[in-house]
């Protein structure tokens, strides 16, 4: 293995779904996760209630943990949705009985029946419980790995992988202060009788396996428990496939679910057993036959039950040697100066302070918590648009396969590739810029006079107004004099460039309007104000999904602060950031906001009075700073269909209609659609600052026919 090899690791993490007490859950897997062989994220492992999270091997500590723990928040968020939890630790709940655990259900056909034997076998070898038992297994590659560099490392795991162990076991017996870990002890899941493959090659470990199935010592070569596997091209253990196409990586199984971290595993652990697999990689190898793999064997099991005790022994080639030199010696080889303090100490500690199932319980509820507290963001995806992110997030939830391809243009391809349901790819960029609308859709949301123009013939009230030039435009403002009108550039979003002047304005107010809109288009439009409330339609392939009043940037007083004090307490809500990485946008005190405020006589250094609100902007966009309200269950049903009526006139699938209503809730409300726009946000809807949160990801994937209709 050479010095700069880069290592490719893959994390595959056990959890149980328990209730809110911490009982065995009794529903299903959830059908969010699509069927149980295609997602290659989320499934399960031996029970309907035993989650498994798998991740893409990816190089690097901090991309593999990105990974485990967006799958971990991704099943947290959805437990919690379902009044459930995510159970912390390897070891079942102590009030789980055999009866409660249901052996997983799949779907009819040869590979569902095959996935449903092969786990009624192990119940009638093993019983229901001890499969329950649930860890973390690391698949590591080598960048310029062979056969030879993996059956090194597998033959000097079985010397020394009593010290991940001692390190990182995490499931101790409450009972014993001593243990480490229950799963990994003589109590531990293990094959029925003790079996050895031979780690010489490639075609001895696969004879192996072919000797044990033979013998009925196991039903599937993947029944074979060992500490360490050789792996393939695939995750099945077949040994033709192992002969045909040597090893492609190594499925180290010992590590215990880590209680303390989201993720199941921390970024430390990772780091370290990167060290480890080096280590193992480089040193030379011994004989690995049977009787070194008792002895191997033996070590792992005294660790995982006794290693906490200061008197506890190795054997090494026969002979005891004290537990203790032994970790020194390790810590030596592999460069930890300090030491390593075992995490099952820090389990011991807390099971004695609050009981085991209490402390797994309050962990649980913790990590949940946690994962509520930061729910819009993706681990490893933080510096792309939010509402990418949710779509990301949302296709790796339902089995999805998705590959970022500029983070700049927030540009991803999502892969469907399922046997239910065949394979079939998607570009998506911004989260809603996809095939499904044709290239002429934008071009005629940006032209607002065509707009204007498209929605009349529809039928479907608008605005009046006209355009404006730049050689001629004083003398078309003059008669807007005194009239309420709104001046915007023809071809812009995010409230750019718009003035509105609700009670009229002077020429010279007009005039100075529209020389700050002709900054931004060639043209100008001065349409009639309409009064009423702005509110954002998203229409996704003609069905409204959500509706929000958003309203305009605006502080309120509190007596005491200045505006400019105000704002900056208001950005301090964990909603808020610059960009748009974030629910909502940071409040900026721009000439824009100065010039508003100074009609009603502020500045940014003056103090509101007690419960005033002050309107800091006259547009209401959310790009702007201000605050999104969803009042999607509050609308009248007429007008949820002139924004489906709105959206289909320029044949979009994608499509944000912003109306003004006087009354939402009145059918008979006059009304009028100002703009209809084009890749509208959909984070917004997802997470608005006040009311209902809407699953706006998945109405994108189905639009896009990676979804099946549920």
């Amino acid at each position: 293995m050479g010095e700069h090899s880069h290592i490719e690791v893959g994390i595959e993490r056990e959890g149980l779904r328990v209730t809110s007490v911490g009982a065995i859950a009794t529903t299903p897997h959830p059908e969010v996760y699509g069927d149980k062989l295609d997602n290659p994220h989320i499934t399960v492992d031996y029970a309907e209630q035993q989650i498994e999270v798998i991740t893409k091997p990816v190089v690097g500590t901090e991309a593999t943990y990105d990974q485990a723990l967006a799958l971990s928040r991704i099943v947290q968020m959805q437990c919690a949705s379902d009044g459930e939890l995510f159970w912390p630790s390897s070891l079942p709940p102590e009030t789980i009985s055999e009866d409660a655990i249901e052996i997983a259900r799949y779907r009819d056909g040869e590979l569902g029946r095959a996935a449903r034997t092969y786990r009624e076998g192990l119940a009638k070898r093993y019983g229901h419980r001890k499969q329950l038992f649930c860890g973390v297994h690391y698949n590591v590659s080598l960048s310029d790995g062979d056969d030879e560099t993996y059956l090194r490392i597998a033959r000097n795991f079985m010397r020394y992988g009593w010290f991940l162990i001692y390190a990182l076991g995490a499931a101790p017996d409450p009972a014993r202060r001593s243990s480490i870990s229950v799963r990994q002890g003589d109590g531990g899941y293990h094959n029925e009788t003790e079996l050895f493959p031979d780690y010489s090659s490639v075609e001895t470990y696969s004879d192996s396996l072919d000797r044990f199935v033979a013998s009925g010592a196991l039903c599937d070569a993947k029944e074979l428990y060992a500490p360490i596997r050789l792996k393939s091209v695939n995750s099945r253990q077949s040994p033709d496939i192992l002969r045909a196409h040597g090893i492609r990586y190594l499925e180290i199984r010992l590590l215990d679910v880590d209680p303390f971290d989201e993720a199941g595993i921390a970024r430390a652990s990772l780091e370290f057993l990167e060290t480890f697999v080096r280590f193992l990689a480089t040193t030379a190898d011994d004989a690995c036959g049977e009787a070194e793999q008792r002895e191997g064997t033996h070590n792992m099991r005294m660790v995982a039950d006794n290693g906490l005790d200061p008197d506890a022994t190795l054997l090494v080639d026969g002979i005891e040697v004290s537990l203790v030199k032994q970790v020194a010696r390790m810590c030596d080889l592999l460069g930890l100066p300090d030491g390593i303090e075992p995490l099952a100490r820090r389990v011991h500690a807390l099971i004695e302070r609050e009981g085991f199932h209490e402390a797994m319980l309050a962990l649980a509820k913790s990590h949940q918590e946690s994962a509520f507290e930061t729910r819009w963001l993706l681990p490893g995806y933080e510096q792309w648009e939010l509402s990418t992110q949710i779509l990301i997030k949302e296709a790796i939830k339902r089995g999805l396969h998705t590959e970022p391809l500029d983070k700049g243009d927030n540009l991803i391809r999502i892969t469907r590739d399922w046997r239910s349901a065949g394979k079939r790819t998607e570009y998506v960029m911004q989260a809603t810029r996809t095939s499904a609308d044709s290239y002429i859709t934008p071009l005629l949301m940006n032209n607002k006079t065509v707009t204007k123009r498209i929605l009349k013939e529809q039928g479907i009230a608008t605005p009046d107004g006209v355009e404006l030039f730049a050689d001629d435009y004083r003398d078309v403002l003059a008669r807007w004099v005194d009239t309420p009108a709104v001046i915007k550039p023809k071809s812009t979003n995010f409230g750019i460039g718009v003035v509105m002047f609700a009670d009229g304005a002077s020429h010279e107010q007009l005039i100075e309007a529209a020389d700050s809109a002709f900054i931004h288009d060639e043209t100008v439009l001065v349409e009639t104000f309409i009064s009423g409330i702005e509110y954002r339609f998203l229409v996704i392939d003609d069905e409204v999904i959500g509706v929000l009043h958003r309203e305009p940037a605006n502080v309120v007083g509190d007596g005491v602060s200045t505006i400019q004090e105000l704002i900056a307490k208001k950005n301090e809500h964990p909603y808020r950031s610059e960009g748009y990485r974030m629910p909502l946008i940071a409040i900026v005190i721009d000439d824009a906001a100065r010039e508003f405020i100074a009609r009603s006589g502020y500045t940014p250094q003056s103090v509101p009075a007690q419960g005033e609100r002050v309107y800091l902007r006259p547009n209401s966009n959310i790009s702007t700073g201000g605050d999104s309200i969803d009042v999607t269950d509050e609308v009248a049903a007429r007008f949820s269909e002139i924004a489906v009526a709105a959206a289909r006139a320029f044949d979009a699938t994608f499509c944000g209609v912003d109306l003004i209503i006087e009354d939402i809730t009145d059918p008979d409300s006059p009304y009028s659609v100002i703009e209809v726009n084009w890749n509208p946000a959909i984070h917004i809807h997802s997470f608005p600052a006040v009311g209902t949160e809407r699953a706006v990801a998945p109405a994108v994937l189905k639009a896009i026919d990676l979804l099946e209709d549920s």
